[in-house]
């Protein structure tokens, strides 16, 4: 199935659907199961950094530019977001890079 975030244009739902995907594909699990894993992984910062490190396997492996181009537009949405924090010895560290407000 291919992404449907366009890299120009933030959609929410696109952006929410494309992680699904990612998850999914990477997962081995159906839509609705890699949706409650989003969600089980945005809840720590071990979590997020996994959720993180899903999206840049995932651009890793992508041979499409234009579909790579929407994973890498995914991965700097949720590092915008605060996703992108370190997680060294167990303790949170902010990576210094500005967190935005969910439209």
């Amino acid at each position: 199935m291919r992404l449907q975030t366009d890299p120009s244009c933030f959609s929410i739902t696109a952006f929410l659907a494309d992680q699904v995907t990612l998850v999914a594909r990477h997962e081995n699990l159906p839509p609705g199961a890699a949706l409650l894993r989003i969600h089980d992984l945005s809840r720590s910062a071990e979590g997020r950094a996994r959720l993180l490190g899903i999206i840049a396997d995932a651009a890793k492996h992508e041979t499409n530019p234009d579909e790579a181009a929407k994973i890498a537009a995914i991965h700097g949405e949720l590092v915008a977001w605060g996703y992108g924090d370190a997680l060294i010895d167990g303790h949170t560290y902010d990576n210094g890079r500005s967190r935005r407000a969910a439209a």
